[in-house]
């Protein structure tokens, strides 16, 4: 499966009708939960899918294949709710009511004419639109989904079916993959790639905006626009951040055919406050995610590794060398072997990933971490890996 996404420039007409298709659904939606916990809370019993949309259909004035998504949409709402609660998360997600302007866009769950999609495309209820369409569909259309932004633009994705692999030619080489805050990534080639952490170019002008939008009046104008304003900028940060990720895929996976990364725990990661803005910056999951499904789609090869003393062991000789996040630089007394500490890293994840060693059995924290503005005493008192409870 995959999924295109295009900018949409519906007319004026078609905006207020979007918007009301979209306040319809979450009324629709609203009225289905509810229907769902009354009947449960009084009579026990567990209303499907289909009990659903039997028992409150939508009106004319929505199309039907839209209101059947909002019982899909109710049904995965509660089977992701048991899901966390077998899988002991801790929050648990019940599913709620949505509030007036939660509810951001309407799925068409079954696209019967692929010719409807293009520069021009047909929504049912909306009509033709203007759509961006910077590239062809591949594969088989199966849903369309029109979305409102916080920003005030239009967007509609479509999810393909039976996508061919993409054209990429895929490199015979392997590598090892070391994240870090100081550079991003370091190779066990020993290159650097820097991400362009665009939260922290642009926390000034959003602290700015974020003080404009909570001075401003509750349910006023000048709200909505400093709200627009606010998330067009966190657009703006999402977009960088995604090309940079995309872009930097590509570019590993010309050159290498196998690539093996750390398996870290960046939940646990970003519990160390002194770090936590840092690391959602660069956003290490996020990146590794599309590394993953860009291999997997060219016909290349991710594996996630064991991270267990990856910057304490020498690359060289595999003697341990203890040092503190502060130090940033490898000196062996045993071999004499001296690099850059990301590098020596990266080396042991490639030597790691061709043993096939199995995944970790404890949890890193704050083992590459970015120690710019931080004292040589807390560097020393951070913990770099934590057994699992």
């Amino acid at each position: 499966m995959k999924a295109y996404k295009y900018r949409v420039y519906p007319t004026k007409k078609q905006i207020t009708e979007i918007n009301l298709q979209i306040e319809k659904s979450r009324q629709l939606y609203n009225k289905r939960l509810a229907l769902k916990k009354d009947a449960y809370k009084n009579k026990g019993i567990n209303l499907l899918r289909k009990d659903l949309y039997k028992q409150v259909k939508g009106n004319n004035e929505m199309h039907s294949q839209v209101s059947q998504n909002i019982a899909d949409r109710i049904d995965k709402a509660y089977k992701n709710f048991f899901a966390r609660i077998k899988n002991c998360e801790r929050k648990k997600g019940f599913p709620r009511f949505k509030k007036y302007g939660t509810y951001n866009s309407i799925t068409l769950p079954q696209i019967f004419n692929q010719n409807n999609i293009g520069k021009k495309t047909y929504f049912p209820k909306i009509g033709w639109m203007n759509v961006k369409y910077h590239r062809v569909l591949q594969g088989t259309p199966k849903t369309m989904t029109l979305k409102k932004a916080k920003s005030g633009k239009y967007f509609i994705t479509v999810c393909c079916d039976n996508v061919p692999k993409e054209r990429i030619k895929v490199g015979n080489g392997k590598v090892g993959i070391d994240f870090g805050l100081n550079h991003f990534i370091a190779t066990s080639d020993g290159k650097f790639f820097d991400h362009p952490k665009p939260m922290r170019k642009m926390s000034k002008k959003r602290k700015i905006l974020a003080r404009e939008f909570s001075k401003t009046k509750k349910k006023s104008k000048n709200k909505n626009k400093a709200r627009i304003k606010l998330a067009g900028v966190d657009e703006q940060i999402t977009n960088t951040r995604n090309d940079f990720g995309w872009k930097l895929c590509r570019k590993l996976i010309e050159k290498y055919g196998v690539i093996y990364v750390e398996n870290l725990n960046v939940k646990g990661m970003v519990k160390n406050h002194y770090l936590a803005r840092a690391i959602t910056d660069v956003s290490w999951s996020d990146f590794t995610n599309k590394l993953f499904f860009k291999a997997e789609s060219a016909g290349g090869k991710v594996v996630k590794v064991n991270p267990k003393n990856t910057s304490q062991k020498c690359s060289g000789c595999g003697e341990v060398v203890r040092k503190t996040l502060a130090v940033r630089t490898h000196e062996c007394q045993h071999c004499g072997l001296r690099i850059d500490r990301d590098v020596n890293a990266a080396r042991n994840i490639l030597s790691i990933g061709e043993i096939g060693q199995e995944l970790p059995k404890y949890k890193p924290v704050g083992d590459e971490a970015y120690t710019d503005g931080i004292s040589p005493k807390q560097a020393l008192l951070m913990k770099q890996e934590i057994p699992l409870q």
